[in-house]
């Protein structure tokens, strides 16, 4: 077993559009927020949900219901099991994740990731809905439209260079980038709010890695990116705890270069489902033709058979027509031995009285 316990989003980074990984048909241990499903049992478990601590991830956890009972909502376990990968039924090229429960190595009653101050905020984040980003830049994608994002970075950051060397197929996306003093929460929070109201696809904060870091936990800075009307992105690349920015975020990328893969991922996505479409239209095409090709043959073994089953009839009448004219030089052939037999007994019959 391994020793290395992972959490929902490391799991699902790792994970992330993978078939194989290091850790296949072995036991891991996982950890997260427990949340019971629909409470509708399949045979002998249930399907249900693990959260990542900030609420940014998530998967669906296979429990047994001998497990089941000692799980509490809202609670955060340590389980025990292993991953079940599989390609989405939809086809578009994304892999689901299931992890199945053989264990509840742990649960931390006492587990605080914030300070009671930041506790509400959190708990507003924590109440909203996951927006799926891949997705929802996908959609805009597939309709030939370029999705609009929005980066607030440094004033003089060079932290751009790291995102735009992973995203190779730039053309993709419409991005622009607004530069603020990342050092005042106010200036952050006010830009925030004007590009809140503008009609882009994402709203991302960057930084780079260092020191400063305490303005990303103001609560005002955090209760206007969950006022944007499109989904808030972080992308701020550094060691220490994670900001209380990140944990409002819809979703928090470790450094600028993760988002920058992230976007070139998606673009990926694209093509390979275009590639998948192409190959299943082919294979539509060529199933078309084969079914042509056997209605054809079927056309024309039906037509020899209704030929052959034409030409027995009209033999079959021939043979009657001979037999019948047959039957009649029988009759008259009969009826003259007839008469000449009668005509025989008469001259017989004269002779004898005579």
């Amino acid at each position: 077993m391994l020793d290395k316990s992972f959490t929902v989003d490391s799991l699902t980074e790792i994970c992330r559009n993978s078939i194989t990984t290091p850790f296949d048909e072995k036991i891991i241990s996982l950890e997260g927020f427990y949340s019971s499903g629909h409470n509708k049992k399949y045979g002998d478990i249930y399907y249900d949900v693990l959260h990542d601590e900030n609420k940014q991830s998530k998967l669906t956890l296979v429990v047994p219901e001998r497990l089941r009972e000692f799980l509490s909502p809202k609670q955060y376990y340590v389980f025990d099991g292993y991953l079940n990968k599989s390609l989405n039924s939809i086809n578009d090229g994304t892999i689901r994740l299931l992890f199945r429960v053989t264990k509840i190595k742990d649960r931390k009653d006492e587990f605080q990731f914030i300070s009671k101050d930041e506790y509400s905020i959190v708990q507003e984040r924590f109440n909203r809905p996951i927006p799926f980003l891949e997705q929802i830049l996908l959609e805009k994608i597939k309709k030939h439209e370029k999705p609009l994002i929005n980066i607030i970075t440094g004033s003089n950051s060079i932290v751009g260079e790291d995102y735009r060397n992973q995203l190779v197929d730039s053309d993709y996306y419409i991005i622009n980038e607004h530069p603020v003093n990342l050092s005042n929460a106010l200036e952050i929070e006010n830009k925030i709010k004007q590009l809140s109201n503008s009609n882009s696809d994402l709203l991302v904060v960057m930084r780079g890695g260092g020191s400063g870091l305490e303005v990303f936990n103001n609560v005002n800075l955090c209760q206007a990116s969950m006022e944007c009307e499109m989904p808030f992105v972080t992308a701020i690349g550094h060691k220490e705890d994670v900001t209380l920015l990140e944990k409002s975020a819809d979703k928090g990328f470790g450094t600028p270069t993760a988002f920058g893969s992230f976007l070139q991922t998606t673009v990926e996505q694209f093509r390979n489902q275009i590639k998948e479409r192409n190959f299943l239209e082919e294979k539509i095409i060529n199933l078309e033709k084969d079914l042509l090709l056997i209605s054809k043959d079927r056309e024309e073994r039906l037509q020899k058979a209704e030929n052959s089953i034409s030409n027995e009839i009209t033999r079959g009448e021939n043979e009657k027509d001979k037999l019948e004219a047959l039957f009649k030089n029988r009759e008259k052939t009969y009826f003259y031995i007839l008469m000449a037999i009668s005509f025989l007994l008469v001259v017989c019959l004269l002779i004898l009285f005579t």
